[in-house]
């Protein structure tokens, strides 16, 4: 299985604390300074290590790519959809802990503009998180209109990952970003577009398609 880079800071520790309780219980040591605890937080320490190596996950995706079509930037499970007094439309997309985390552009373009907005950490399923919380707006120019995806952060999540920069130019279902830990995000289009999901529907990154052209 392969993983994202950005799991090496957060495993390393892990590693550092797993070595220092299992090591010593192979070491001559008097018996007497080491506890049965240490072989049983080594052990969930360890499992720990194998959740968070799957977290970080980064498996080879065939994206769904289709000039019509508008594809999931997230894998979650859908939020709400709603209509903005800007004449558009929001999928929102919440991906709890064990969802896949990394982001995925939704169509073809160049980024035109990337906003980050220091907020709030409350729970990333709340209706008011992507008005409180912290998150990254990306602003995709495509050939068929101008397409927003946000990345925010919950209650558990707080750190956003954007790998791109103004002016770059990304294909359908191209990495672009990462949220760590349990997070949401907003996939905004032209409200001339056809919602293809419902509220509760599961998507999958780069290959569920939320929306049609029209």
């Amino acid at each position: 299985m392969r993983v994202s880079k950005e799991v090496i800071p957060v495993l390393l520790p892990l590693v550092a604390v797993f070595a220092a309780l299992f090591v010593p219980l192979f070491l001559p040591v008097k018996k007497e300074l080491l506890s049965s605890w240490n072989f049983y937080a080594a052990a969930l320490v360890f499992s720990v290590a194998l959740w968070t190596l799957w977290f970080f996950r980064d498996p080879d995706i065939k994206v769904n790519a289709s000039d019509a079509h508008i594809l999931s930037p997230a894998s979650g499970r859908v939020m709400s959809i709603e209509e903005t007094d800007r004449g558009t439309k929001v999928v929102r997309i919440f991906m709890n802990v064990c969802s896949y985390h990394i982001q995925r552009a939704p169509y073809g373009g160049t980024v035109r503009k990337i906003t980050y907005t220091h907020g709030s950490f409350i729970n990333a399923a709340k209706s008011d998180a992507h008005i409180k919380n912290e998150r990254n707006e990306v602003l995709f120019d495509t050939p068929r209109g101008v397409i927003a995806v946000t990345q925010i952060v919950g209650s558990i999540a707080r750190r956003i990952l954007c790998w791109k920069k103004e002016g770059d130019t990304v294909s359908q279902g191209e990495k672009f970003g990462m949220i760590k830990f349990g997070s949401q995000v907003d996939c905004e289009f032209p409200g001339s577009c056809q919602v293809l999901v419902k509220e509760g529907d599961g998507l999958d990154c780069a290959r569920s398609v939320i929306a049609k052209w029209r």
